[in-house]
């Protein structure tokens, strides 16, 4: 059963969903920026299943902490009516390409391939879950996140089946897309 949604929690859902678009946060609420919302709100809507808590690894060892709202609650404010795309144009960061796509061996892209695929299927809940990949493929991964090709994500919540994995960061993205893999 799902709870009421109060204006205030739809509030906190769209502007969950606005920093989705916002690529130097990979898609994530940030946590510093969710201290303005009232916690029991917030703990409301990640009991519901309707946010979860995600965290991103960064190859020099930071980590971003925070939100993102999860497939069902994008389903859910669907049939109730609710637009979450009425906020306008967002900037975009560009990021520019660093590596020359000819240093990178057919097996680096293939795992590129299979992270970008993994990650959309929905049982996997956006990403990639680490215990999928081969042990091969981990060796080369990890030259992969070095270089920034790929983000590692933990994800907490209650309808998460695969709390750990991989997604391509903007530079792995933008590299498939000039090879044509990806739209």
């Amino acid at each position: 059963m799902t709870m009421a949604l109060t204006p205030k929690h739809l509030q906190i859902l769209k502007d969950v969903d606005r920093f989705s678009r916002i690529q130097r946060y990979h898609g994530l609420l940030p946590e510093k920026h969710a201290l303005f919302y009232d916690r029991d709100l917030l703990a409301e809507l990640i009991a519901q299943c309707l946010v979860e808590e995600g965290t991103i690894i960064a190859k020099c060892g930071n980590r971003l902490k925070g939100y993102r709202l999860t497939d069902s609650a994008r389903k859910t404010l669907a049939e109730m009516g609710v637009n979450l795309d009425d906020s306008g144009l967002l900037q975009k960061v560009e990021l520019a390409l660093g590596v020359d796509q000819d240093e990178l061996a057919e097996a680096d892209l293939r795992i590129l391939r299979d992270i970008w695929y993994g990650s959309k299927i929905s049982k996997n809940n956006g990403l990639m879950p680490k215990e999928e990949l081969t042990a091969t493929d981990k060796e080369r991964l990890k030259t992969l996140y070095e270089h920034g090709y790929v983000l590692y994500l933990k994800v907490k919540g209650l309808s998460v089946k695969h709390k750990k994995g991989y997604i391509l960061s903007e530079l792995g993205k933008r590299l498939l897309r000039e090879l044509g893999t990806i739209d």
